[in-house]
C-alpha cells in the first residue's frame, strides 16, 4: 500500500486508534512510509480509556508537507468551526499525555493473556476457527454452517443469544465480502468470564452436530 501511494503521489490516512495496543512491536505507519505523505489520525478513547469524551487528533507528516498545507489548513478552520472538544476535555488529555504510562504495558499484558486464551479456546470448538489477534481486543472468528444450518451470520449471533444469552455481533456487519460467515467479540473481560462464554458456546455448537 505504502509502495502504491509513493508511485502515484497520493498521502496515505492511517487510523492509529490502537496504536500502543498491540501484541508484537508497535509501527506507525509513518515510519514505514518516509517517502510518501501520512495523515495519522488518533485518540484517546482506547489507550487512555476515555471512551466516550469524544476526543481525537489528527498529525500531517512526509516528504513534502507544503502539499499539505492546504488540507492542514482546512482541517484546521473545520475543527474550530464545529468539531472542537469542550476545554475540560482538552484539559484532561494533556494531563493522560503528562501523566505515569506505565500502566498501558499492564494493560496490554492482561489483554495479550486474555487473547491467547480466547485464541485457544475458539480454535478447539468444532465448527469454528479463528486467526490471532495481533492488536486491539477483538476477536472475529469463522463459522461453519453459515448458509446451511444457519441462513447468515446474522442468524447465527440470533440463535446463539436467544439459546445461550451470549451476545456476539454478526460478521457481515462490518462488510459482507470478509465479513461473511464470522462473529465479533470482544477479549476484555476477565479470564473467567471468558470461560464461561466459551463453554456455552461449545455446547451450543455441539448440540447443533457442528
Amino acid at each position: 500500500m505504502v509502495d502504491l501511494a509513493g508511485e502515484h503521489d497520493i498521502p496515505l490516512i492511517s487510523d492509529e486508534i490502537y496504536d500502543q495496543i498491540v501484541y508484537d512491536e508497535p509501527v506507525s505507519t509513518a515510519n514505514v512510509a518516509k517517502d510518501v505523505s501520512v495523515i495519522g489520525l488518533n485518540g484517546f478513547s482506547k489507550v487512555y480509556l476515555m471512551t466516550g469524551w469524544r476526543l481525537g487528533y489528527v498529525y500531517f507528516t512526509g516528504p513534502d508537507e507544503e502539499a499539505l498545507e492546504e488540507l492542514r489548513e482546512h482541517v484546521t478552520k473545520e475543527a474550530r468551526i464545529r468539531l472542537s472538544a469542550n476545554t475540560p476535555v482538552q484539559k484532561a488529555a494533556v494531563e493522560a499525555l503528562r501523566g505515569p504510562q506505565n500502566y498501558i504495558s499492564r494493560m496490554v499484558k492482561k489483554l495479550r493473556e486474555r487473547r491467547d486464551y480466547s485464541h485457544k479456546r475458539l480454535n478447539e470448538i468444532d465448527g469454528i476457527s479463528c486467526a490471532e489477534p495481533k492488536g486491539a481486543f477483538y476477536f472475529f472468528p469463522k463459522v461453519d454452517g453459515i448458509g446451511s444450518k444457519w441462513r447468515d451470520d446474522m442468524a447465527f449471533v440470533r440463535d446463539l443469544l436467544e439459546q445461550t444469552g451470549i451476545v456476539f455481533v454478526h460478521g457481515s456487519g462490518f462488510g459482507s465480502a470478509y465479513g461473511s460467515g464470522h462473529f465479533r467479540g470482544v477479549f476484555l473481560p476477565p479470564i473467567e468470564t471468558l470461560e464461561k462464554t466459551f463453554d456455552r458456546l461449545a455446547q451450543f455448537m455441539a448440540s447443533t452436530g457442528q
